[in-house]
């Protein structure tokens, strides 16, 4: 029961890095701009949204989790100018969500 609360506690307290959330009447990146103009990188925000959702419910470190979405997000994904680009960052980064355990 414990257990239980303290990983709601957690995921009620991550930040909206770990959340599909973007306020495309603010965007002003240009991730943020490819984002809101393009259905298929909304919905593989989505998908990454739940891969971290997922991760959290494995186990997986909340702060690891963080860490390494914000150097995804800096490294890959905010480096994007194109479309089919942010499409595999988002692919890499989901596949490495997954993969973890």
């Amino acid at each position: 029961m414990k257990a239980a609360a303290t990983a709601i506690a957690v995921a009620l307290s991550l930040p909206a890095i770990a959340m599909a959330v973007t306020d495309c009447s603010r965007a002003k990146t240009n991730f943020e701009k490819l984002l809101c103009s393009n259905a298929r990188l909304e919905q593989a925000d989505q998908r990454l949204a739940i891969a971290f959702r997922e991760a959290l419910n494995r186990g997986i470190s909340p702060e690891l989790l963080i860490d390494s979405q914000r150097a995804w997000m800096r490294d890959s994904r905010d480096i994007c100018n194109d479309v089919q680009c942010m499409l595999d960052a988002y692919g890499a980064r989901i596949s490495d969500l997954d993969n973890q355990h």
